[in-house]
């Protein structure tokens, strides 16, 4: 049977995995066989795309916020909220242990991994605002990044694999070159920061970043002009950035009445980028865009999602979208105020093509 055509405006959900708890990252193995996600109920879940078995990783204390998996073999990387990071072999059997643990990464929340160095390097960054470079063999401290004033959101790693990027609260996003990790620059998105006089907090910042595949464009993911510190509506946006002059090319904007920040960006190839936000009461849209146009170029309605990744092949999709339990999202029932119902997941796999079409009988 022919393949179908990438054709975003085809894309269609192909797959689900419900989960009874809130997820909040979910990511492809480096074979595209395997995902895996993290959440609210401390486990590490793996699920077999093709027949759908599942298995769990026991050995964080406390929700878990982040992940990444190498590049290539078999190691899987998660982090905590208490900032421990351990590493797993993902195609071990259900109850596997990891194979080393880092118990203090960051002093809070660790909320970003990345892979860096064709696999040497395992980047983490978080609360604390120090980005740290690990060696993947062992675990061991390699590097500390300083120079970030508040917490770091965000991570990538630029395709020629010389430049780390990290992203913060205050819509500061720093260079670092690799190998060297000296600070070689730093790119201005503070329009995704606010913080009003009447505020309590800083609200927003660089949520998400996604290089394209030739490396000419950088896209920054979050939302501007908060509205308060409350539920922190705000307008989403994306920023795009030309690489080579770190000049600010376009904003980009989305259709639904979303609210929140976009939490997941992909580039799918050099003209078309993805990106999936979340909304106070969960619906929203999964957008598509060219990158030099500022409206959508196609978008499937949705439920709020907090991460987005691209498949191996580049021909997919997926998305850990939550389902909310309660009222605003506090899990609360108007009819049952003793019963606490916790949002749910459906982990979602979006195909970005046709359905391919069945032969006709005898032919």
């Amino acid at each position: 049977m022919k393949t179908p055509p990438l054709d975003i405006r085809k894309a269609r959900v192909s797959a689900e995995f419900k989960h009874p708890s809130q997820l909040f990252r979910a990511r492809f193995s480096p074979c595209g066989k395997v995902i895996a996600a993290i959440g609210v109920d401390t486990a590490v879940h793996l699920w077999n795309i093709e027949d759908k078995a599942k298995k769990s990783f026991l050995g964080h204390k406390t929700w878990v916020s982040s992940m990444c998996f190498s590049s290539a073999g078999s190691d899987l990387y998660t982090a905590d909220y208490h900032g421990v990071i351990h590493c797993w072999n993902y195609l071990g059997g259900a109850g596997s242990k990891p194979r080393w643990t880092i118990p203090a990464a960051d002093k809070d929340n660790v909320r970003a991994l990345t892979i860096a160095g064709n696999g040497k390097f395992l980047v983490s960054a978080g609360d604390e605002g120090v980005v740290r470079v690990w060696n993947t063999a062992n675990g061991k401290l390699l590097k500390e990044l300083k120079g970030h004033t508040e917490c770091v959101f965000s991570l990538a790693v630029h395709p020629d694999g010389k430049t780390l990027v990290s992203g913060d609260l205050l819509g500061s996003i720093r260079k670092w070159g690799i190998p060297s990790w000296k600070e070689t620059g730093e790119l201005d998105a503070r329009v995704l920061h606010t913080r009003k006089d009447n505020f309590i907090a800083d609200v927003g910042g660089v949520r998400s970043l996604s290089f394209n595949p030739s490396g000419k464009l950088l896209a920054v993911g979050g939302f501007r002009d908060a509205k308060s510190n409350a539920f922190c509506p705000g307008t989403p946006a994306v920023l795009v950035f030309d690489w080579n002059k770190g000049k600010l090319k376009t904003e980009l904007r989305v259709k639904a009445k979303s609210d929140g920040p976009i939490n997941g960006l992909c580039f799918i190839n050099d003209s078309t980028l993805a990106g999936y936000g979340e909304h106070l009461h969960s619906a929203t849209e999964l957008s598509f865009w060219d990158p030099a146009k500022q409206a959508p170029l196609h978008s499937l309605p949705g439920h709020s999602a907090y991460d987005l990744d691209l498949h191996p092949a580049g021909r997919r999709l997926l998305a850990p979208v939550y389902l909310s339990g309660g009222t605003s999202g506090n899990g609360a029932q108007k009819r049952h105020r003793e019963k606490y119902s916790p949002n749910e997941t459906v982990l979602t796999i979006y195909d970005l093509f046709a359905e391919a079409k069945k032969p006709e009988p005898g032919k």
